[in-house]
């Protein structure tokens, strides 16, 4: 299963600390992530997909006084793939794109 979520405490300047926190919690889990800009994707079982989200809400809704997280999730039953699959494949065609148009 794959799933990116976002978490935002509101009534903060600066969520880095928040994330950090949240990130712990995601990596107790043995779940694969990426850190992006506006989210973090994760990639595992769904158990443990579901754990990861549910102990960072919980350990960030302990911490502060409000939070919005936002989740999406992709779930696949054939021909699964990993987030490193899904962004190679988008590479490969950016170069395949830019080799077509002579670029």
């Amino acid at each position: 299963m794959l799933a990116e979520f976002a978490v935002l405490p509101i009534h903060q300047d600066h969520f880095s600390s928040s994330i950090a926190t949240a990130l712990n919690e995601v990596k107790q889990c043995h779940v694969q992530f990426t850190l992006g800009p506006m989210g973090t994707s994760l990639e595992g079982t769904s158990d443990q997909v579901f754990l990861a989200l549910r102990k960072c809400y919980e350990k960030l809704a302990k911490l502060e006084g409000r939070i919005v997280m936002t989740i999406t999730l992709d779930s696949r039953k054939t021909n699964p793939t990993s987030l490193s699959e899904m962004i190679n494949s988008v590479e490969d065609r950016l170069v395949s794109n830019s080799k077509n148009r002579g670029l």
